[in-house]
């Protein structure tokens, strides 16, 4: 087993060195990078502990037991930044280590404290019969599983901006990996389960969970190279055919210039006009059937002429007239919402994201400044 776990290494610390080496990283990349060198800290404490040396080694492997809780943390803040490419790290996002520090320091306070644990001796707590290692583990699941939770309500308000067929791609490598850590975690719990239920059949409780979640390592590394274009830096010509005038389906000519400008124009037209861009959720299936032009012509447009993708390019409009409206003295008496609604924004959560991906400040911080 313990050569499953330097395979499994070795693979780590090839993925994770192609990511450092990058150049230009988006900071999605940067967290990324962080939880694949925390991973491959996780399958060496694996290794120790099938070689027996745990108990040479008992405050790593136990810091390591604690450190789990941090693959919670990474999760949604990669999926943040993944999903939002304006998202930096604030002061604030430093309480998602307080999980990991209590834990810590309970386990402290019950081994040398008043003595009910022996986690620091043995090498992980593995007291079968222990009340407080049964309840670490409880805390645990609970942290994990509330991330879990809400990393899925991220990712599915994530699918309804993903229109292009670029987003689209994103949004499926950001989805695997969720339901890959979702039946992980799924996976270890009933394995906990089944230890109290049925010790006989679950008498190694720990070698199955580790083997689980290495054999979840290496399909996390599949993924991430099926989906290696994602990580790439290409070059600025070459990024146009990772945008939505790319169709995997169906790849056509690129339009004349004269051509694409021409049906920019026309849409142009139509969003000043009739700005259906207010009426809610808008894809480019819609633009084409409202231009009578196919849906592809559309995003290739759109995408050369302005550099943006059709979700980038309806989300412009929508900030535009909102910061008109917010800016309206007339308007001084409604609150927020009630005019980012008029412009199209279904939730605030939504509203705050696409605002400050375009001017750097949220809505009230530019109200403020006004």
């Amino acid at each position: 087993m313990e050569y499953l776990y330097v395979v499994c290494s070795g693979l780590l610390v090839f993925f994770s060195i192609s990511l450092i080496t990058k150049k230009n990283k988006a900071f999605s990349e940067l967290v990324f990078t962080s939880w694949i060198i925390v991973l491959m800290v996780t399958v060496v404490s694996f290794f120790l502990h099938a070689k027996g040396l745990s108990g040479r080694f008992p405050v790593f492997i136990t810091l390591i037991c604690d450190s789990h809780l941090l693959h919670g943390a990474f999760m949604y803040i990669y999926v943040l930044a993944f999903t939002n490419p304006a998202f930096r790290l604030k002061p604030a996002h430093l309480l998602h280590l307080l999980p990991m520090l209590f834990q810590i320091l309970a386990k402290l306070y019950l081994n040398y404290g008043v003595g009910e644990m022996e986690c620091y001796q043995e090498g992980g707590c593995v007291e079968e019969d222990n009340i407080y290692v049964w309840l670490t583990y409880s805390y645990k699941y609970l942290v994990l599983g509330i991330y879990i939770l809400v990393v899925w309500k991220r990712v599915l308000e994530n699918k309804k901006n993903a229109v292009s067929p670029r987003d689209q791609m994103r949004h499926q490598w950001i989805r695997q990996i969720i339901l890959g850590v979702s039946f992980l975690y799924a996976g270890v719990l009933l394995l906990n389960i089944g230890r109290i239920l049925l010790p006989d059949v679950f008498w190694e409780r720990m070698l199955l969970g580790n083997t689980l979640t290495t054999l979840f390592i290496f399909i996390f590394l599949y993924l991430g190279n099926s989906y290696a274009y994602i990580f790439v830096s290409p070059s600025k010509s070459r990024f146009k055919n990772l945008s939505e005038s790319f169709n995997p389906n169906n790849c056509q000519l690129r339009l004349q210039e004269d051509q694409m400008t021409k049906v920019f124009i026309q849409l142009e037209e139509l969003m000043n006009r009739e700005k259906p861009f207010t009426k809610g959720a808008l894809t480019t299936k819609d633009l084409a059937e409202l231009c009578g032009i196919p849906s592809a012509t559309i995003s290739q447009s759109i995408n050369t002429l302005t550099g943006k993708s059709v979700t980038d390019y309806i989300n412009q409009y929508r900030v535009n007239l909102f910061k008109e409206k917010i800016s309206d003295p007339k308007n001084q008496h409604f609150k927020i919402m009630v005019l980012a609604e008029e412009c199209g924004f279904q939730s605030k959560s939504t509203l705050v994201r696409i605002f400050r991906q375009f001017t750097g400040v949220t809505p009230s911080q530019f109200l403020k400044d006004l």
